[in-house]
């Protein structure tokens, strides 16, 4: 049988394994995030170029579209 002090220190070592869980699936999904934004924005790109978009505009809108990702 557990006495109190060791069920308290069970409890705490649960919650902090579930931060540290909470925080990798966090980053996980940000970077999956990201990695989908790039990819369509590559596209975007691949295609824009194809029909004669300004490259310096695709630029720009490249640019300020990552930074509004890494700001969430």
């Amino acid at each position: 049988m557990y006495t109190l002090y060791q069920i308290e220190k069970m409890m705490q070592a649960n919650h902090q394994e579930r931060l540290r869980d909470a925080a990798l699936h966090r980053t996980r999904r940000q970077a999956l995030h990201r990695s989908r934004v790039r990819s369509t924005l590559r596209r975007a790109i691949q295609d824009g170029l194809r029909y004669g978009i300004d490259p310096n505009e695709v630029e720009r809108e490249f640019t300020m579209t990552l930074h509004q990702v890494t700001n969430r």
